[in-house]
């Protein structure tokens, strides 16, 4: 299964989509791609589609979702001539579920590899190939995170850390150019970026604000990295590595990880 979440929720088995109509079982879907290969807790899944609190008829609610995926999953593979089983794809597992995707593709995995891979470029100096890998990591992105999908506190929760993967992509590629001395192709690049997504965070948005006024004025470049050099979040983080987005954890942990904001109620495991 090949599964893309930087934009609009997409599944793919051997190329036939996988597109549950129904709001909750697109939800759920982008929930266990969130975790690809992972297992999801089914409290977990309870908290993300009722965050104010499970209703008595929720695990009778799952079951008729994760039935209502299993019938896409199956349609989809029998369709791509597919070996595998809906069963296969969509596993259950005490307690949990877990969306297998039989060694497919993930664009925010690939992403991961991608920015991990400029990122290892830019400390080793090499200027052009950080560039290169940043920027092609960056191009992985068609929109904001699950773009369409209903969204709960896990789905959040892991929207908000992507989000802050890209906003590290997009600085260290900046910064690779910049010192290159592409300014002025630095500023089309970054138009073209940020016409297909931009963080909501001020920083990108008055980016975004002066390349729609300035065009490839190069000083666009220094008044955002003198903002960015000023930003108190920023200036906090000095001296701590960049990295990608950290791997959800395994397991029972994932519902501690992707807790919901304070004053949500926690959900007992169904």
């Amino acid at each position: 299964m090949d599964l893309r979440v930087l934009g609009g929720l997409a599944a793919h088995e051997g190329g036939v989509p996988i597109s549950p109509s129904a709001v909750l079982p697109r939800q759920v879907l982008a929930l266990l791609a969130a975790s690809a290969d992972r297992v999801v807790p089914t409290c977990a899944i309870a908290e993300e589609l009722w965050p104010q609190g499970a209703p008595a008829h929720a695990e009778q609610a799952m079951e008729s979702h994760t039935r209502q995926l299993r019938a896409d999953i199956g349609a989809a593979l029998q369709a791509a001539g597919s070996d595998r089983s809906a069963e296969d794809v969509l596993v259950r597992v005490p307690g949990a579920y877990r969306l297998d995707t039989g060694g497919g593709s993930s664009d925010a995995r690939a992403f991961e590899r991608t920015a991990g891979a400029g990122y290892r470029a830019l400390e080793a100096g090499d200027l052009h190939l950080a560039g290169r890998r940043l920027r092609e990591a960056v191009d992985l992105w068609t929109a904001a995170p699950f773009t369409g999908v209903a969204k709960g506190p896990h789905l959040r929760s892991h929207a908000v850390l992507l989000t802050h993967s890209w906003q590290r992509a997009v600085d260290r590629w900046i910064e690779a150019d910049f010192r290159l001395g592409r300014r002025r192709e630095l500023c089309a690049d970054l138009a073209g970026v940020l016409a297909r997504f931009h963080s909501p965070a001020p920083l990108y948005t008055q980016l975004k604000a002066d390349l729609d006024h300035d065009g490839q004025d190069p000083e666009v470049i220094r008044r955002y990295l003198r903002r960015r050099r000023g930003s108190p979040a920023l200036t906090a983080r000095r001296g701590v590595p960049d990295r990608v987005a950290p791997r959800t954890p395994r397991g029972g942990d994932l519902a501690r990880s992707a807790a919901p904001p304070p004053g949500l109620p926690r959900l007992q495991r169904i």
